[in-house]
């Protein structure tokens, strides 16, 4: 099977974050020598990063937010003194963590 045949059988499995860096990985795993358990390692956590990227773009997309480019990273916490910023991370992270237990 030739590199055109494969990237076209990993499409055909849905599998288009590998067929996206195959090329680049090929060229690294050979000048880097690099295990072919390490090469199937980098291939496969390049899919899983593209996949929660593209997750995570959807459920931006879906969320509808007026700005979506704004987080709370650089939220202005100081136009009401009131708010605990601490509070509202801890508040985050429990939701978060209630979720994750909810489609465990």
């Amino acid at each position: 099977m030739n590199l055109i045949e494969l990237n076209r059988a990993l499409r055909l499995l849905r599998l288009g974050g590998i067929a996206a860096v195959l090329e680049m990985r090929l060229h690294q795993a050979q000048a880097e020598a690099m295990a072919p358990i390490d090469l199937i390692s980098c291939l496969v956590a390049d899919e899983l990063t593209r996949r929660s990227d593209r997750l995570l773009e959807r459920r931006r997309k879906q969320a509808r937010f007026r700005d979506p480019q704004k987080t709370l990273d650089n939220f202005d916490f100081t136009f009401n003194p009131k708010m605990n910023r601490s509070l509202v991370f801890l508040a985050i992270a429990l939701l978060s963590f209630n979720t994750m237990l909810l489609y465990a």
